[in-house]
């Protein structure tokens, strides 16, 4: 029997995965050209999930989605701690893609929210590598 929770969490799943899908369009609507989706590091590393990796000439962004009622949530919701993973993940991802090295990295944020187009905030903080 599933309880209310686990209806909860797919239910966040789903929408989580539908508001990747439409930063996705809205990014190749735009000129950005997808190299990676849910890019996951080993389990256990403590380096997370990277949700979109993205290129649009010499830019390489890494991109965090969020599904939130209202952007200033989402914008938030990136903590330190997660934005210290995200770029250990980075980090981890450009060791093995020495193609990419010589671009110029960016972290940015997309937020989604019920009806509204994705907000895409460029460079949205820089980590120390």
């Amino acid at each position: 029997m599933t309880s209310p929770n686990d209806s909860a969490r797919r239910d966040a799943e789903r929408w989580g995965r539908h508001a990747e899908l439409l930063c996705v369009i809205r990014l190749r609507l735009t000129g950005w050209r997808i190299l990676s989706r849910r890019l996951t590091a080993a389990r256990g590393s403590g380096q997370g999930e990277i949700d979109i990796v993205a290129r649009r000439g010499k830019v390489l962004a890494f991109i965090e989605v969020k599904a939130r009622s209202r952007r200033d949530e989402g914008l938030a919701a990136v903590t330190p701690h997660q934005q210290q993973r995200l770029a250990r993940a980075a980090a981890s991802f450009l060791g093995r893609r020495t193609d990419l090295a010589a671009l110029d990295v960016r972290f940015d944020v997309m937020v989604v929210g019920p009806g509204v187009v994705p907000y895409h905030l460029a460079d949205a903080w820089r980590p120390s590598f």
